[in-house]
């Protein structure tokens, strides 16, 4: 069944000459479909729109419901969305800035409840940041405020989980651990659409793939079939090199970088 029905859907920016779309995809409920295309393809647009941020023609329809049927209150209930950069204003703790992620459930009234307790806790669990709970936000490196940024949205415990380059101030070991959070919360039932410039990364951890460029949709399935040497080169206009891992199913993606190994030429100096 779809979680994310999304037909004929278009969009500018003014009267430029880029268009996104027209676009039509599903998305399975209890899946993570990732968006891959190089700068300014359409990812983070794509996904401001499916945030209901940006209004666009066409339709997008979670679960039975169009976008514009939700209230404010219900859809941040259902849709949860990490914006690949995000500005908080004052300087919050750790667990205050999580527990605003759980005001949609609180039904305005602003109060949290055992429940919304345990949701804080197994949020900052799951992003490792329990340790940070009384840390104000000024007080963190860039990875670390963006694993509390992961827990505000994880605190919604959303239906569907939209997200923009999360990965990309981690570093190796979270990444793996963030990853296998949301390999979790698949696995619970939960739909996840996630943008990524990390080709290696959307191998191993989508389920299927959107490949953009200028706006539309290249190629579109599962990692193995989107992610071939022939969609890359198009797309990207680069030299990539699809490898098959030893031991397992996923592709792994090898850029061809420029390599000298003899030594480089001496600088002139003015």
């Amino acid at each position: 069944m779809a979680a994310l029905v999304v037909q004929a859907l278009q969009f500018a920016h003014g009267r430029g000459a880029w268009r996104l779309g027209p676009l039509s995809f599903e998305v399975a409920r209890g899946s993570l479909l990732c968006l891959l295309g190089p700068n300014g393809c359409g990812k983070s647009s794509l996904l401001r729109i499916l945030a209901r941020q940006w209004r666009a023609t066409g339709s997008v329809c979670v679960g039975d419901l169009p976008q514009h049927a939700y209230s404010t209150m219900g859809w941040a209930a259902v849709v949860a969305y990490l914006p690949q950069t995000v500005t908080i204003d004052y300087d919050y703790s750790v667990e205050e800035t999580v527990s605003f992620g759980r005001y949609a459930h609180t039904r305005a009234l602003g109060f949290l409840g055992p429940g919304d307790h345990a949701a804080i806790d197994a949020a900052l669990q799951a992003t490792a940041t329990t340790v940070l709970r009384a840390r104000l936000l000024s007080t963190l490196s860039g990875g670390e405020r963006q694993r509390v940024l992961l827990a505000s949205v994880l605190v919604q415990q959303p239906q569907i989980l939209l997200l923009d380059e999360p990965t990309t101030a981690l570093d190796v070991q979270h990444q793996v651990a963030f990853c296998r959070v949301l390999r979790q919360c698949v696995a619970q039932g939960m739909t996840v659409v996630m943008a990524s410039h990390d080709l290696a990364l959307a191998a191993q951890v989508s389920d299927t793939c959107i490949l953009l460029q200028n706006g539309r949709i290249f190629a579109q399935g599962t990692p193995a079939h989107v992610l071939q040497e022939g969609p890359l080169h198009a797309v990207y206009g680069a030299a990539i090199e699809v490898l098959r891992h030893p031991t397992q199913a996923y592709p792994v993606i090898v850029p061809r970088m420029p390599v000298c190994n003899a030594a480089p030429p001496a600088l002139a100096c003015a």
